[in-house]
């Protein structure tokens, strides 16, 4: 038996490539994942799933990525009818949050137009009032002008 440096480099070699192997597993299986699941394939989703380092995969498997990521590029998925290319978990949490922002922007404007529109409906309310107060004075005083003849018409607002 020797126990030399000769066995304890054999033994870090057999280590080394242990290791290696698993995380070649490692990614391999991940990229399996996430085609099953119909998630896209980026260096980003690989690396979590896989628990590698990025580096790792754009040393070792940068070409099969790129044309994995390729490919899910150009799939699509159908979403309520309309198709949409695949997206990453990362994607799809900015496109939520831009539209739950958009949201919270419509519903602003929308409270803002709603408040203008009933101020607007109190000043014609206010501006009926004051148009029917005056019709009435206008027939009194035509009344007590000219007692026992009826009143003429108001012009119309037409004219």
């Amino acid at each position: 038996m020797t126990m030399g440096p000769d066995l304890r480099i054999a033994t870090l070699n057999d280590a080394r490539s242990r290791r290696s192997a698993e995380k070649r597993a490692a990614v391999e299986d991940a990229i399996m994942r996430l085609r099953d699941t119909r998630q896209a394939v980026t260096f980003v989703s690989v690396a979590r799933e896989a628990k590698v380092s990025r580096q790792y995969l754009y040393n070792n498997f940068a070409d099969e990525i790129g044309e994995e990521r390729v490919e899910t590029r150009a799939e699509t998925e159908v979403i309520d009818g309309k198709k949409v290319p695949l997206r990453t978990p990362e994607e799809y949490r900015h496109i939520e949050a831009a539209l739950r922002n958009k949201i919270e922007r419509l519903e602003t404007e929308l409270r803002d137009a709603r408040a203008e529109r009933a101020k607007a409906d109190r000043t014609a309310e206010r501006e009926r009032g004051k148009a029917e107060h005056w019709r009435q004075l206008y027939t009194a005083v035509l009344a007590r002008v000219s007692p026992g003849q009826s009143p003429e018409p108001l012009p119309s607002s037409e004219d």
